[in-house]
């Protein structure tokens, strides 16, 4: 805004007020909508980083991107707390299959655990021969 002359009537002076008054409101209107896209890409960010930082919880405790949406949550510390006990059903469902009663009674494991090379030997030779 510039002053061209040294005395200005009142008309003027409000018209050249209500000029300055608008160009700051417009601007004042596109700051707002500046700080409104901002606030938004912050909370997709923030999502993002919520949504990775469980998916590398669940990666650590070896459960799959299939089961996100039922771990998910708006804290991290429950989400971990979900992911814990997931992972606590997981083992109990995939118990882990040890023969105890399927073990080789031979010469040569009963002499194996003896620690006794001669009678191993004799077991291993028979077999060939026999």
């Amino acid at each position: 805004m510039e002053l061209e002359k040294d005395t200005y009537t009142k008309e003027e002076v409000q018209e050249l007020l209500a000029n300055a008054i608008q160009e700051k409101e417009q601007k004042i209107a596109e700051f707002q909508t500046k700080v409104q896209e901002y606030e938004q890409k912050i909370t997709e960010l923030q999502n993002l980083n919520l949504q990775s930082q469980i998916k590398s919880e669940m990666f650590k405790s070896g459960l799959s991107d299939d089961l996100f949406d039922l771990v998910f949550d708006s804290d991290v510390e429950k989400a971990k707390q979900k992911i814990a006990k997931l992972a606590s059903f997981k083992q109990a469902q995939t118990p882990i299959y040890q023969p105890t009663e399927h073990k080789k009674e031979d010469a040569y494991t009963k002499a194996e655990q003896k620690g006794d090379v001669k009678t191993m030997l004799n077991a291993k030779l028979a077999k060939l021969f026999s």
